[in-house]
């Protein structure tokens, strides 16, 4: 027996009064259309973000231009009625439903479905609570009626989104939320050891930063960075050699004659989870002799942008983010230094993956970058990439390791 919620809003006490009514099987609920985000009207304003030749202004304005690593399907309300809607991914997404919550019901209910959402999309949609009466569907396959509202503030809907596509599945594994912007100020005031971004490169950036994140997140990267003296083990036994250098991760102080500032196990744990926080991350491009990384900038070169991490080249990057973590050239996080370090073992994981297929997207088909000369500085081929059969992820796994 299906039931029929209903709630009014009494502008008198400024809240919601909810009571239930049992139609019996009767009652044959009307729902809202679900929405193909490909064939939008123009009321809805549908855009492509980051198309290549959009002004990149837009790109470097930090109040309309920024995601969390784990959430590249994001829905803001704009005024009292209505939501701006965007994905942040280079492929676009299917069957992406929006559930809403409001004060004082504590069911989640179906606002938006869409069937189709088309890479790096944005729209505008109003809430279909402010226009009229309508059914929408709960969580547990009930209905709820709910009362036309006349507008809400800022942050009194919750908004969740859920999705079957086994993309959004992956999205979904992140566990790094870090805010990501990309920021004008570092070429504007050094130009030369920067360089501007355009939107072709910001396409390949964001790839990248989500790739990189759900590498961070992943079991088999949790497990090597919280026991890396074993993994030094594992790589010297393999080699039949002695341990090379220092034997376990260590801070930023410096060696003195191979004492190390040798870090405990509940300082690993606490520094893996900051490579997961909520800090803002500015994604910048490096101009002169050196990459560079430091509070919220991380930066790399053109070429590692457009094909270097298609193919796992993922040491730059991962020396950069951990100077952004805060850790200098004196820690193995932060270098490849004594016999191995972070970079090292991150870009054998990170090709790893790539080998594995098991990366948010490993197809540099997807953005064809390469062949957009006209917003390249250098001349790139398509990227090829190639695991190395000494890598030791695979020698330790062997094909084995999937993130399911």
């Amino acid at each position: 027996m299906r039931k029929k919620a209903h709630f009014f809003v009494l502008a008198i006490l400024a809240s919601i009064v909810f009571g239930c009514s049992d139609d019996g099987d009767t009652y044959q609920p009307t729902y809202l259309p679900s929405i193909d985000a490909t064939a939008l009207p123009s009321e809805n304003h549908p855009m492509t973000m980051f198309e290549d030749n959009e002004s990149p202004s837009k790109m470097y304005d930090k109040t309309d231009r920024w995601f969390r690593v784990n959430e590249p399907f994001q829905i803001i309300q704009k005024g009292k009625d209505s939501v701006q809607v965007s994905l942040y991914s280079p492929v676009g997404l299917t069957n992406v439903k929006v559930y809403a919550k409001l004060p004082n019901y504590d069911k989640r209910f179906l606002l938006y479905s869409f069937s189709k959402v088309p890479a790096f999309h944005r729209s505008f949609h109003k809430i279909p609570l402010t226009e009229k009466k309508n059914d929408y569907l709960l969580e547990s396959g009930n209905t709820v009626t709910i009362d036309k509202i006349e507008g809400f503030s800022s942050g009194a809907i919750q908004f969740s989104v859920e999705s079957d596509d086994p993309l959004f599945q992956k999205f979904k594994k992140i566990k790094s939320n870090h805010l990501v912007q990309f920021h004008d100020g570092y070429h504007i005031n050094e130009l030369g050891k920067f360089l501007p971004m355009n939107p072709v490169l910001a396409k390949e950036a964001i790839t990248m930063i989500i790739n990189y994140s759900y590498a961070l997140s992943h079991p088999l990267y949790y497990s090597t960075f919280t026991n890396f003296d074993k993994y030094k083990q594992e790589q010297a036994a393999t080699a039949g050699t002695t341990i090379n250098g220092a034997l376990n991760w260590h801070g930023n102080a410096e060696d003195v004659n191979g004492v190390y500032d040798y870090l405990t196990k509940d300082e690993i744990e606490k520094i893996y989870w900051n490579y997961l926080d909520k800090r803002t991350v500015y994604m910048a491009m490096v101009g002169g002799d050196s990459a560079w990384g430091g509070g919220n900038l991380a930066s790399q070169w053109e070429s590692g942008y457009v094909s270097g991490h298609w193919v796992g080249e993922m040491s730059v990057w991962s020396h950069e983010y951990s100077h952004h973590i805060g850790f200098s050239h004196s820690s193995n996080l932060a270098n490849s230094g004594e016999g191995g370090g972070q970079q090292e073992m991150l870009t054998h994981f990170y090709k790893y993956l790539i080998y594995l297929n098991d990366l948010p997207f490993t197809d540099s088909d997807v953005l064809k970058t390469w062949s957009k000369t006209n917003y390249l500085t250098g001349t790139y081929k398509k990227p090829v990439f190639i695991i190395s059969p000494k890598n030791p992820f695979l020698l330790k796994y062997k094909g084995e390791g999937k993130w399911n």
